[in-house]
């Protein structure tokens, strides 16, 4: 031990990553690059990725997250990278950078410094860590988009890693949506918390539908846990790392080094001081091990493509047993308000595109990306599950009809752009409708009866053909009244109707039969019953019953041990119904 100990501060084979270069060269201690492609894989080396956690919203909102949070982030690694020559710091969440930058503009200025010191890490390579199984797809591309490009553009850094150490589960989706976002690898440690199917490996290769893969590290240990391990030398991460090495054929590991206590934690910051003063000591102990702690994308670099092809796989879910299936439902509003925004910002860009396109409107990037980051700081993994304290939600709707607000501005401007290119000169009220999707639609159109035609007893709508259509006359939620006829529509594309009074043509006698009771089709018959319930679903096609017993609305058990709103046991969803919806309904 004597002699391990005359050795320290010597080694530099031990850790890659930190030695300080002449305090002459640069005001900021720098750290000393490494190049993946130097590293030998082959010898048991251990990657740390120093972190510090961050609840965006979950006991607390924004307020203190902004007055507090960040502040200490910002201080306490400022001032540990001064102590520790070897520590490298990694933090993720693109949108926090830009908090950052708002209310605290001169330490932002100072993170440059470290940023481009090599000390401080913009990782992760998303606007938030974000939740992943109630988001669309399309939210995740953005998150990722958005989270690069604010990077790339502020600090000219980009990782090839998605860091995602706390979430309530993955779907078979992720590591194709990642893939051809180009990175290379993902991290957790989440599945440690109840994994439906375990921990496949610690470090392999998770294989999309698509067949499109990233390197997954998913045993990456606590992120708010202390480190006293002088790994270099220490005997099970040795034995560790030569499991690794018979599963995955290279003998390497990946640890978060995070930051708080089971008290303080998920509150930023720094590491641990215990954590980082044992950094300093497995970098200068030389040992069977190599220890090496920097960007936290540095492992994944350091793979090549015919060692991962060796990698053990996985091709299914990674989700978790019982700390998900409460997420799926808690908190429904704001998962409404979140996927009204994914739709309308998918049709407010596409007919920004067309405006655009066919007339050289001006596109509105800034407002639409600005309500896109809204949108994707609302799908925090603690935000949009429903997983924060109620004060968290006025923050979170407010940001959500914000966002919807500015989504349906863009929207009704490009509709506008659009509308005044076309051709309305039509015999009546002209009725321009839009249609967003990627196909021919056919579909009912529900429009608020113009100025012109306030008084007329009944409306008839024509197309483009001048042809009648059958035409109802109703009232919306608000109560103003409306007209609803059948309209088809090209793709991403509009037509031109037009409404004038008079009687509308008789509804041709369709297939749909309905009574007071029962509708029917070609295909099915349905039934409701005096309660409202739907007493029958019988398909005729193959003579068959669908229901075993009429649908109701049900009232389960669902009393979990602690977090109610992560929870739902399976033991409670197998029981029967306590009670359902006996009134009318």
């Amino acid at each position: 031990m004597q002699n391990r100990q005359k050795k320290i501060g010597i080694s530099v084979m031990a850790c890659i990553t930190a030695g300080l270069l002449s305090s002459a060269a640069a005001e900021k201690p720098k750290a000393a690059p490494v190049d993946p492609a130097s590293l030998d894989l082959t010898r048991p080396t251990l990657f740390i990725t120093p972190y510090s956690h961050l609840d965006d919203m979950w006991r607390w909102a924004y307020p203190q997250v902004i007055r507090d949070f960040l502040k200490s982030t910002l201080d306490d690694n400022f001032e540990a990278f001064e102590k520790y020559p070897n520590f490298v710091f990694n933090w993720s969440g693109a949108s926090r950078y830009a908090m950052m930058k708002e209310y605290y503009p001169e330490k932002y200025d100072e993170l440059k410094e470290w940023v481009a010191a090599g000390r401080w890490f913009p990782s992760g390579s998303s606007w938030v860590e974000n939740d992943f199984l109630v988001p669309s797809t399309e939210s995740v591309v953005r998150q990722i988009l958005m989270g690069r490009k604010y990077f790339h553009d502020e600090f000219g850094k980009e990782s090839l890693e998605y860091m995602l150490p706390d979430c309530f589960g993955f779907p078979y989706s992720l590591p194709s949506v990642l893939s051809h976002c180009g990175l290379k690898g993902f991290s957790t440690q989440k599945l440690t918390w109840g994994s439906a199917n375990g921990i496949p490996f610690n470090i392999g290769r998770w294989i999309g539908p698509d067949g499109e893969s990233v390197i997954a590290a998913l045993n990456c240990g606590n992120y708010a846990g202390e480190h006293e391990t002088i790994y270099s030398t220490n005997e099970k991460t040795l034995q560790r790392l030569e499991t690794n090495r018979v599963i995955c054929g290279l003998p390497i590991d990946y640890y978060y080094m995070g930051g708080g206590d089971k008290n303080n934690a998920d509150r930023g910051g720094a590491p641990q001081t215990v954590s980082l003063e044992t950094l300093e000591k497995c970098c200068a102990t030389e040992g069977p091990v190599k220890v090496i702690a920097g960007p936290a994308d540095l492992m994944f670099r350091a793979i090549t493509d015919e060692q991962a092809a060796k990698f053990p796989t996985w091709n299914k879910d990674l989700l978790l047993i019982e700390h998900s299936t409460g997420v799926l439902t808690s908190q429904s509003y704001l998962k409404q308000v979140n996927r009204d925004s994914e739709l309308l910002a998918d049709a407010a860009e596409r007919a920004a595109v067309s405006a655009s396109l066919l007339t050289g409107a001006a596109y509105p990037s800034n407002a639409l990306n600005h309500a896109w980051g809204l949108t994707l700081r609302n799908q925090f993994h603690d935000t949009l599950p429903g997983t924060s304290i109620p004060k968290a939600y006025e923050h979170a709707w407010n940001d959500g009809i914000v966002a919807l607000n500015q989504f349906a501005g863009v929207y009704a401007d490009a509709i506008g752009t659009l509308a005044r290119s076309l051709n309305t000169d039509v015999q009546g009220v002209p009725l321009v409708i839009y249609n967003p999707l990627s196909t021919v639609r056919e579909d009912l159109v529900e429009a608020l009866i113009p100025a012109e035609l306030a008084n007329a007893k009944a409306i008839t709508a024509y197309d483009a053909q001048g042809q009648a259509l059958p035409t109802q006359l109703t009232t919306g939620w608000d109560g103003k009244a409306r007209v609803l006829f059948h309209a088809k529509l090209p793709p991403v594309g509009a037509a031109v109707y037009a409404l004038r009074e008079g009687t509308p043509p008789p509804v041709k006698n369709g297939e749909l039969k309905i009574s007071e009771s029962t509708l029917e089709n070609k295909r099915y018959v349905v039934k409701i019953d005096k309660n409202g319930d739907i007493a029958s679903v019988f398909d005729k096609q193959v003579g068959k019953e669908l229901l075993e017993k009429p649908a109701q609305l049900e009232f389960i058990a669902d009393f979990p041990k602690l977090k109610p709103a992560w929870r739902i046991y399976w033991k409670d969803i197998k029981q029967p119904a306590r009670s359902v919806a006996a009134n009318p309904v």
